[in-house]
């Protein structure tokens, strides 16, 4: 029965907003289809901000209320959908780009693949997940294949070997509910002990970095996670775990937090370690390094690379942990290069130079 009414509420939902969007949509220049993440909100900000917002039409999924109301991007070209489907127009000899903000929004894959033509004119903003865990099948290969171009900070090499697309890359960066302003604002208190922070969501890797830092449970250290979000069926064993090994040392955070009160968070942290299996946590990365904090990566992901070739900015392979020693372990020589070399990640107007690139590009 309440399957049949949410059915019935998103149809209805529909009904009302579908028709203002399909008349609306030919004003527009540039078509971003987002879905409900904490990063749309800066982003939009960011985008009606730094460009005319006239040109630039924001179709936001959003039909579940599991997000806090000041995530939610507002602004006269901002229009929430219900199904992609039902969109009209975009065909519209107006529409420069369709830029997908991620592939996790439904139906999209599904209509870019009975609607190809759709892709002459769509680029696939990658976020990770959607490239990482994409389902390999004739429909799911044949979109991710055939876009026009791709926005993707670090996984180009990931996605020409995947798909062997090699054609119409773009650098893209996002703009992060920490920015620099805040960072720099930021009164750091320094800690009597060690804190180390594992992950950046709730995940199964988690468990893994619990048992690698039991080395270290007697040292003068506290152990952190984050578990407000990602694979939550983990949560239970990691507290457990936690608890078990570390006792009192060991903390979590499992709610969404305010942007200032999580850098608050964060600023806490001597280091972090992601120790994902993919590319994972941009925000978290850049924030810990530009305050100064010591970072492990797995050498195999794609952040690892491009920070340290590239960027030269020094990032730690998580795979050595296991063989160092504490001093060497929390021993960070590389604070003020660090620093320097990430600043532009967090400048705007580094950001404003790249996503016009984009919207230029022929």
């Amino acid at each position: 029965m309440l399957k049949k009414i949410k059915i019935y509420y998103l149809k209805l939902k529909s009904k009302i907003l579908t028709p203002r969007i399909n008349r609306d949509i030919k004003k527009y220049k540039y078509i971003h289809v987002m879905h409900n993440d904490k990063f749309d909100k800066p982003f939009v900000d960011f985008l009606n901000k730094n460009f005319d917002s006239t040109e630039h039409m924001v179709l936001f999924y959003k039909t579940c209320k599991d997000k806090p109301p000041t995530l939610v991007p507002r602004g006269k070209n901002v229009y929430e959908y219900v199904y992609f489907k039902d969109i009209k127009g975009l065909l519209g000899d107006n529409i420069d780009k369709i830029i997908f903000h991620s592939l996790f929004m439904p139906g999209v894959v599904d209509r870019l693949y009975r609607e190809p033509e759709l892709l002459k004119k769509s680029y696939w903003g990658i976020w990770g997940g959607d490239l990482y865990n994409a389902p390999r099948d004739e429909k799911n290969d044949f979109v991710r294949k055939n876009f026009k171009g791709y926005l993707t900070g670090c996984d180009e090499q990931q996605t020409i070997e995947k798909y062997g697309t090699n054609h119409n890359f773009y650098k893209s960066k996002y703009t992060f509910p920490i920015n620099k302003t805040m960072l720099d604002k930021l009164k750091v208190i320094k800690n009597d002990f060690i804190q180390i922070q594992i992950n950046h969501s709730c995940d199964e890797s988690t468990l893994e970095m619990l048992d690698i830092l039991s080395k270290y449970k007697d040292e003068n250290i506290k152990i952190t996670t984050v578990l407000s979000y990602g694979k939550l069926d983990y949560k239970e064993k990691i507290i457990k775990k936690g608890k078990d090994i570390y006792g009192e040392k060991f903390e979590y955070l499992d709610k969404l937090l305010p942007p200032q009160e999580y850098l608050n968070y964060l600023a806490q942290n001597d280091v972090l370690i992601l120790n994902q299996n993919r590319q994972y946590g941009a925000g978290n990365i850049f924030s810990h390094i530009y305050l100064g904090k010591k970072v492990y990566i797995k050498e195999n992901i794609s952040t690892y690379n491009q920070l340290n070739k590239y960027d030269n900015v020094k990032i730690y392979r998580t795979e050595s942990i296991k063989d160092l020693s504490f001093d060497d372990f929390v021993k960070n020589d590389y604070i003020e290069q660090n620093k320097k070399n990430i600043e532009k990640y967090l400048d705007e107007k580094y950001l404003v130079d790249i996503w016009r690139n984009i919207f230029d590009a022929k």
